[in-house]
């Protein structure tokens, strides 16, 4: 009986220490995930950070000095953009044909055509040619039009993503420089610079209208 006693309270025993065991367990694995999600959200940050400051060290500056561009018109005849002979600021909208985000920015671009005031005078560089003429026409674009810039140039103004929009002072430095559509704070920022209200982007828009 003594000896079937002591395995009885051994067998009760051996549960309590199983639970205590799997509740350690279930603590350090809660542990470990919470450690590892605060790793993880720490990195996601770092690498965030790191990527803007990457994007930005490509990103035309405010305040840079930008040099005349050497442009052709849609007929061929080549031109020269100069900032020092302006009376105003000039803005450079830069775009392509096949940019989606081209078309669904065009009715906020519009709307600072005819905010016009002769405080700025706006100018279109296209980074291609291809379908230029049709694109023109299918978006009865009433603005000076331009393509053919070297490579030269589009270095020099860091020329990549598109659409962008670039205001450049009578002194040819960078005043304002805006990547890609008017949309979030970018469209809030381009309103309170030119004192106009936006429609803001179009939906569903293919790369004419």
């Amino acid at each position: 009986m003594g000896f079937l006693g002591q395995a009885s309270a051994s067998q009760l025993k051996t549960p309590r220490l199983s639970a205590r065991t799997a509740l350690a367990a279930v603590a350090v694995a809660l542990a470990v995930s919470v450690t590892l999600n605060v790793l993880l959200a720490h990195r996601v940050r770092t690498l965030t950070y790191v990527r803007s400051a990457s994007m930005a060290e490509y990103q035309l500056k405010v305040g840079t000095a930008v040099p005349p561009i050497a442009v052709k018109r849609l007929g061929g005849q080549q031109e020269v953009i100069s900032y020092h002979e302006a009376n105003q600021s000039t803005v450079l909208y830069v775009f392509t044909p096949p940019c989606s985000w081209c078309a669904r920015n065009m009715d906020n671009f519009k709307t600072l055509l005819g905010k016009e005031s002769g405080e700025y005078r706006f100018i279109a560089l296209s980074l291609s040619d291809d379908a230029l003429a049709e694109y023109v026409a299918k978006n009865d674009l009433k603005l000076p039009v331009y393509s053919g810039l070297s490579m030269d140039t589009k270095a020099a103004y860091k020329f990549s993503a598109t659409p962008q929009t670039i205001v450049v002072s009578p002194d040819g430095r960078v005043l304002q420089n805006w990547m890609g559509a008017y949309v979030g704070d970018q469209k809030s920022q381009v309103e309170a610079f030119f004192h106009v209200t936006l429609p803001g982007i179009r939906q569903g828009s293919d790369q004419y209208h």
